[in-house]
């Protein structure tokens, strides 16, 4: 089974914003990267079936 990771879509948006802004060098960057490091590992785990679809009631 494979594990999926949900964000918000706000997270999503302030992670493009930040990535959006990452330059080449300095000490800001760093503050931006460790923000979205803390946002990557707020998501959500939730478990995904990847494979054979579970077969229902009356179906083949």
């Amino acid at each position: 089974m494979k594990k999926l990771i949900t964000y918000t879509k706000e997270q999503v948006q302030q992670i493009r914003g930040l990535l959006n802004g990452v330059a080449v060098m300095g000490v800001q960057n760093c503050k931006q990267i460790a923000v979205i490091a803390q946002i990557l590992d707020s998501g959500i785990p939730a478990d995904v079936n990847v494979g054979k679809p579970e077969k229902k009631e009356g179906e083949g």
